[in-house]
Protein backbone atom coordinates (compact mmCIF):
# COMPACT_ATOMS: atom_id res chain seq x y z
CA UNK A 1 0.00 0.00 0.00
CA UNK A 2 1.32 3.45 -0.91
CA UNK A 3 2.73 5.37 2.04
CA UNK A 4 3.56 8.93 3.08
CA UNK A 5 7.26 8.59 3.93
CA UNK A 6 8.44 12.15 4.62
CA UNK A 7 7.45 15.81 4.38
CA UNK A 8 9.57 18.87 3.68
CA UNK A 9 8.19 22.35 4.33
CA UNK A 10 8.89 25.97 3.48
CA UNK A 11 7.62 29.30 4.82
CA UNK A 12 8.63 32.68 3.36
CA UNK A 13 10.66 35.03 5.54
CA UNK A 14 8.23 37.94 5.74
CA UNK A 15 5.92 37.79 8.75
CA UNK A 16 2.54 39.50 8.73
CA UNK A 17 1.60 39.77 12.38
CA UNK A 18 -1.63 40.80 14.02
CA UNK A 19 -0.29 44.18 15.14
CA UNK A 20 0.01 45.24 11.51
CA UNK A 21 -3.51 44.04 10.70
CA UNK A 22 -4.98 45.73 13.77
CA UNK A 23 -3.38 48.98 12.69
CA UNK A 24 -4.57 48.54 9.11
CA UNK A 25 -8.16 47.45 9.78
CA UNK A 26 -8.81 48.28 13.45
CA UNK A 27 -9.45 44.57 14.06
CA UNK A 28 -10.21 43.37 17.56
CA UNK A 29 -7.23 41.31 18.73
CA UNK A 30 -9.47 38.70 20.34
CA UNK A 31 -11.18 38.09 16.98
CA UNK A 32 -7.87 37.39 15.26
CA UNK A 33 -6.26 35.32 17.99
CA UNK A 34 -9.23 33.51 19.50
CA UNK A 35 -11.89 33.24 16.80
CA UNK A 36 -9.57 32.84 13.83
CA UNK A 37 -6.81 31.35 15.99
CA UNK A 38 -4.09 33.12 13.98
CA UNK A 39 -1.21 35.13 15.43
CA UNK A 40 0.90 35.52 12.31
CA UNK A 41 1.14 34.40 8.73
CA UNK A 42 4.00 34.36 6.19
CA UNK A 43 3.89 36.32 2.95
CA UNK A 44 5.93 35.52 -0.17
CA UNK A 45 8.49 38.14 -1.16
CA UNK A 46 8.11 40.26 -4.28
CA UNK A 47 8.99 37.99 -7.18
CA UNK A 48 8.77 34.81 -5.09
CA UNK A 49 6.32 32.49 -6.80
CA UNK A 50 4.81 29.03 -6.58
CA UNK A 51 7.84 27.36 -8.20
CA UNK A 52 10.27 29.09 -5.82
CA UNK A 53 8.35 27.89 -2.78
CA UNK A 54 7.90 24.40 -4.22
CA UNK A 55 11.63 24.05 -4.87
CA UNK A 56 12.47 25.27 -1.35
CA UNK A 57 10.10 22.70 0.22
CA UNK A 58 11.52 19.92 -1.95
CA UNK A 59 15.10 20.85 -1.07
CA UNK A 60 14.13 20.66 2.61
CA UNK A 61 12.74 17.18 1.92
CA UNK A 62 15.90 15.99 0.14
CA UNK A 63 18.05 17.33 2.98
CA UNK A 64 16.05 15.30 5.50
CA UNK A 65 15.97 12.13 3.39
CA UNK A 66 19.43 11.09 2.15
CA UNK A 67 17.91 7.78 1.00
CA UNK A 68 15.76 9.65 -1.54
CA UNK A 69 17.83 10.25 -4.66
CA UNK A 70 16.69 12.76 -7.24
CA UNK A 71 17.16 10.23 -10.02
CA UNK A 72 14.74 7.88 -8.24
CA UNK A 73 11.78 10.28 -8.42
CA UNK A 74 9.44 9.03 -11.15
CA UNK A 75 6.40 11.25 -10.56
CA UNK A 76 6.10 14.91 -9.60
CA UNK A 77 2.77 16.60 -9.01
CA UNK A 78 2.47 20.26 -8.03
CA UNK A 79 -0.83 21.42 -6.53
CA UNK A 80 -1.34 25.16 -7.06
CA UNK A 81 -4.00 27.63 -8.10
CA UNK A 82 -1.54 30.48 -8.47
CA UNK A 83 1.10 29.25 -10.94
CA UNK A 84 3.97 31.44 -12.03
CA UNK A 85 2.75 31.44 -15.64
CA UNK A 86 -0.34 30.61 -17.64
CA UNK A 87 1.98 28.13 -19.29
CA UNK A 88 4.18 26.14 -18.90
CA UNK A 89 2.96 24.12 -15.95
CA UNK A 90 4.73 24.77 -12.65
CA UNK A 91 5.80 21.13 -12.31
CA UNK A 92 8.01 21.49 -15.40
CA UNK A 93 9.82 24.44 -13.82
CA UNK A 94 10.25 22.54 -10.56
CA UNK A 95 11.55 19.41 -12.34
CA UNK A 96 14.27 21.40 -14.04
CA UNK A 97 15.34 23.32 -10.95
CA UNK A 98 15.46 20.19 -8.79
CA UNK A 99 17.48 18.31 -11.38
CA UNK A 100 14.98 15.46 -11.65
CA UNK A 101 15.29 12.98 -14.51
CA UNK A 102 13.75 13.92 -17.84
CA UNK A 103 11.79 10.67 -17.66
CA UNK A 104 9.87 11.99 -14.63
CA UNK A 105 6.11 12.36 -15.16
CA UNK A 106 5.28 15.95 -14.17
CA UNK A 107 1.99 17.84 -14.07
CA UNK A 108 -0.05 20.32 -12.03
CA UNK A 109 -3.35 19.93 -10.20
CA UNK A 110 -5.34 23.16 -10.07
CA UNK A 111 -7.10 22.65 -6.74
CA UNK A 112 -7.07 24.59 -3.49
CA UNK A 113 -7.95 23.37 -0.01
CA UNK A 114 -8.93 19.87 -1.19
CA UNK A 115 -5.80 19.57 -3.34
CA UNK A 116 -3.56 17.59 -0.99
CA UNK A 117 -6.12 14.82 -0.46
CA UNK A 118 -6.94 14.71 -4.17
CA UNK A 119 -3.21 14.56 -4.83
CA UNK A 120 -2.77 11.58 -2.51
CA UNK A 121 -5.39 9.70 -4.51
CA UNK A 122 -3.78 10.54 -7.85
CA UNK A 123 -0.30 9.57 -6.62
CA UNK A 124 -1.53 6.33 -5.08
CA UNK A 125 -3.36 5.42 -8.28
CA UNK A 126 -0.35 6.07 -10.50
CA UNK A 127 2.14 4.32 -8.24
CA UNK A 128 0.05 1.20 -7.87
CA UNK A 129 -1.27 1.06 -11.44
CA UNK A 130 1.98 1.87 -13.25
CA UNK A 131 4.33 0.14 -10.83
CA UNK A 132 6.21 3.35 -9.98
CA UNK A 133 8.19 3.50 -6.75
CA UNK A 134 8.70 7.16 -5.74
CA UNK A 135 6.62 10.30 -6.10
CA UNK A 136 6.77 13.88 -4.89
CA UNK A 137 3.47 15.62 -4.15
CA UNK A 138 4.18 19.35 -3.74
CA UNK A 139 1.58 21.85 -2.56
CA UNK A 140 2.51 25.49 -3.18
CA UNK A 141 -0.02 28.29 -3.31
CA UNK A 142 1.02 31.92 -2.74
CA UNK A 143 -2.46 33.30 -2.13
CA UNK A 144 -0.93 36.67 -1.24
CA UNK A 145 -0.55 37.21 -5.00
CA UNK A 146 -4.33 37.45 -5.37
CA UNK A 147 -5.35 38.97 -2.02
CA UNK A 148 -6.15 42.67 -1.93
CA UNK A 149 -4.19 44.06 1.05
CA UNK A 150 -7.16 46.37 1.68
CA UNK A 151 -9.62 43.47 1.98
CA UNK A 152 -10.30 42.94 5.68
CA UNK A 153 -12.15 39.69 4.95
CA UNK A 154 -9.29 37.71 3.40
CA UNK A 155 -6.09 39.45 4.57
CA UNK A 156 -6.17 37.99 8.11
CA UNK A 157 -6.91 34.42 7.01
CA UNK A 158 -4.39 33.26 4.44
CA UNK A 159 -0.67 32.68 4.59
CA UNK A 160 1.86 31.48 2.03
CA UNK A 161 3.79 28.24 2.30
CA UNK A 162 4.70 25.02 0.52
CA UNK A 163 5.07 21.36 1.44
CA UNK A 164 6.78 18.51 -0.41
CA UNK A 165 5.56 15.00 0.44
CA UNK A 166 7.53 11.86 -0.48
CA UNK A 167 5.19 8.97 -1.26
CA UNK A 168 6.33 5.43 -2.07
CA UNK A 169 4.47 2.41 -3.42
CA UNK A 170 5.63 0.40 -0.41
CA UNK A 171 7.23 1.20 2.93
CA UNK A 172 6.63 2.46 6.44
CA UNK A 173 4.78 5.67 7.15
CA UNK A 174 1.24 6.79 6.48
CA UNK A 175 -0.57 4.02 4.58
CA UNK A 176 -3.01 5.68 2.17
CA UNK A 177 -6.48 4.12 2.22
CA UNK A 178 -9.62 4.79 0.23
CA UNK A 179 -10.55 8.39 -0.58
CA UNK A 180 -13.95 9.86 -1.49
CA UNK A 181 -14.58 13.10 -3.38
CA UNK A 182 -17.16 15.76 -4.07
CA UNK A 183 -17.73 18.87 -6.17
CA UNK A 184 -20.47 21.51 -6.23
CA UNK A 185 -19.70 24.02 -8.94
CA UNK A 186 -22.91 25.93 -8.18
CA UNK A 187 -20.98 27.46 -5.28
CA UNK A 188 -18.03 28.54 -7.40
CA UNK A 189 -18.56 32.25 -6.82
CA UNK A 190 -18.34 31.86 -3.05
CA UNK A 191 -14.55 31.73 -3.32
CA UNK A 192 -13.29 33.12 -6.59
CA UNK A 193 -10.50 35.14 -8.20
CA UNK A 194 -11.62 37.57 -10.89
CA UNK A 195 -10.65 41.05 -12.11
CA UNK A 196 -11.77 44.02 -10.03
CA UNK A 197 -12.84 47.40 -11.49
CA UNK A 198 -9.21 48.22 -12.29
CA UNK A 199 -8.59 44.84 -13.92
CA UNK A 200 -6.51 43.44 -11.04
CA UNK A 201 -7.21 39.79 -10.25
CA UNK A 202 -8.35 39.60 -6.62
CA UNK A 203 -9.74 36.94 -4.34
CA UNK A 204 -13.26 37.43 -3.04
CA UNK A 205 -14.88 35.19 -0.46
CA UNK A 206 -18.42 34.76 0.79
CA UNK A 207 -17.37 33.67 4.25
CA UNK A 208 -20.79 32.70 5.58
CA UNK A 209 -21.53 30.56 2.53
CA UNK A 210 -18.19 28.75 2.87
CA UNK A 211 -18.89 28.18 6.55
CA UNK A 212 -22.32 26.67 5.83
CA UNK A 213 -20.85 24.52 3.04
CA UNK A 214 -18.28 23.11 5.44
CA UNK A 215 -20.84 22.36 8.16
CA UNK A 216 -23.25 20.60 5.81
CA UNK A 217 -20.74 18.73 3.61
CA UNK A 218 -17.86 17.53 5.78
CA UNK A 219 -19.86 15.49 8.36
CA UNK A 220 -21.46 13.43 5.58
CA UNK A 221 -18.11 13.02 3.84
CA UNK A 222 -16.51 11.74 7.04
CA UNK A 223 -19.19 9.05 7.20
CA UNK A 224 -18.68 8.21 3.50
CA UNK A 225 -14.91 7.90 3.92
CA UNK A 226 -15.27 5.65 6.95
CA UNK A 227 -17.70 3.42 5.07
CA UNK A 228 -15.35 3.24 2.05
CA UNK A 229 -12.57 2.07 4.38
CA UNK A 230 -14.74 -0.37 6.31
CA UNK A 231 -14.29 1.30 9.68
CA UNK A 232 -16.43 3.07 12.25
CA UNK A 233 -15.91 6.70 13.22
CA UNK A 234 -14.89 5.74 16.73
CA UNK A 235 -11.91 3.90 15.20
CA UNK A 236 -10.48 7.21 13.98
CA UNK A 237 -7.79 8.39 16.39
CA UNK A 238 -7.16 11.81 14.83
CA UNK A 239 -9.10 13.97 12.38
CA UNK A 240 -6.56 15.90 10.28
CA UNK A 241 -8.79 18.56 8.74
CA UNK A 242 -7.99 21.46 6.46
CA UNK A 243 -6.89 24.25 8.79
CA UNK A 244 -9.43 26.86 7.69
CA UNK A 245 -9.78 28.73 10.99
CA UNK A 246 -10.19 27.95 14.66
CA UNK A 247 -13.85 29.01 14.54
CA UNK A 248 -14.73 26.83 11.55
CA UNK A 249 -13.09 23.72 12.96
CA UNK A 250 -14.52 24.31 16.43
CA UNK A 251 -18.02 24.58 15.00
CA UNK A 252 -17.47 21.43 12.94
CA UNK A 253 -16.44 19.61 16.13
CA UNK A 254 -19.59 20.84 17.81
CA UNK A 255 -21.79 19.78 14.88
CA UNK A 256 -20.32 16.27 14.65
CA UNK A 257 -19.81 15.60 18.34
CA UNK A 258 -16.20 14.53 17.74
CA UNK A 259 -13.94 14.77 20.79
CA UNK A 260 -12.02 18.07 20.34
CA UNK A 261 -8.85 16.32 21.49
CA UNK A 262 -9.01 14.26 18.30
CA UNK A 263 -9.12 17.35 16.05
CA UNK A 264 -5.74 19.13 16.26
CA UNK A 265 -5.74 22.80 15.25
CA UNK A 266 -2.32 24.23 14.38
CA UNK A 267 -3.03 27.41 12.47
CA UNK A 268 -1.61 30.03 14.83
CA UNK A 269 1.81 30.63 13.22
CA UNK A 270 0.89 30.12 9.57
CA UNK A 271 -2.70 31.09 8.85
CA UNK A 272 -4.70 29.14 6.29
CA UNK A 273 -2.12 27.55 3.96
CA UNK A 274 -4.73 26.28 1.48
CA UNK A 275 -3.50 22.98 -0.06
CA UNK A 276 -0.47 22.91 2.25
CA UNK A 277 -2.44 23.07 5.51
CA UNK A 278 -2.84 19.29 5.95
CA UNK A 279 0.78 18.31 5.16
CA UNK A 280 1.98 21.06 7.53
CA UNK A 281 -0.32 19.60 10.20
CA UNK A 282 1.00 16.08 9.56
CA UNK A 283 4.59 17.36 9.80
CA UNK A 284 3.84 19.17 13.06
CA UNK A 285 2.34 16.07 14.63
CA UNK A 286 5.13 13.83 13.33
CA UNK A 287 7.72 16.04 15.05
CA UNK A 288 5.92 15.25 18.31
CA UNK A 289 5.82 11.51 17.56
CA UNK A 290 2.03 11.74 17.66
CA UNK A 291 1.12 9.73 14.56
CA UNK A 292 2.77 6.31 14.81
CA UNK A 293 0.15 3.64 15.45
CA UNK A 294 -2.72 6.04 14.77
CA UNK A 295 -5.57 5.81 12.28
CA UNK A 296 -6.29 9.25 10.88
CA UNK A 297 -8.93 10.79 8.67
CA UNK A 298 -7.86 13.57 6.30
CA UNK A 299 -10.40 16.01 4.86
CA UNK A 300 -9.80 19.01 2.62
CA UNK A 301 -12.62 21.34 1.60
CA UNK A 302 -13.00 24.74 -0.02
CA UNK A 303 -12.70 26.52 -3.35
CA UNK A 304 -14.59 24.88 -6.19
CA UNK A 305 -16.60 24.07 -4.22
CA UNK A 306 -14.53 20.93 -3.78
CA UNK A 307 -13.88 18.39 -1.05
CA UNK A 308 -12.07 15.10 -0.52
CA UNK A 309 -11.79 12.82 2.52
CA UNK A 310 -9.77 9.68 3.15
CA UNK A 311 -8.16 7.46 5.76
CA UNK A 312 -4.41 7.23 6.37
CA UNK A 313 -3.06 4.67 8.85
CA UNK A 314 0.35 5.55 10.27
CA UNK A 315 2.53 2.57 11.18
CA UNK A 316 5.41 5.01 11.64
CA UNK A 317 5.82 8.76 11.91
CA UNK A 318 6.88 10.32 8.60
CA UNK A 319 10.36 11.87 8.45
CA UNK A 320 10.08 15.62 8.99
Amino acid sequence: MSAIRAIGTYLPERVLGNDELIERFDWDRAFLEEKLGIFERRIAAEGEGAADMAVAAAEDLFAKCPDLKREDVQLLIVVTQNPDYGLPHTAALVQDRLGLAKTTACFDIGLGCSGFVYGLAVVRGMLETLGLDNALLITSDPYSKVIDPADRGTSPLFGDGAAATWITREGAGGQIGEIVFGTDGSGARNLIVEPDAEGTRCLSMAGRAIFEFMLTTVPDDIARACAANGIEQDEIDLYLLHQASNHMLSQLVRRTGIDPERVPIRIGQTGNLVSSSIPFLIADLAREGALSGRTTLLSGFGVGLSWATGVVRFDADPIV
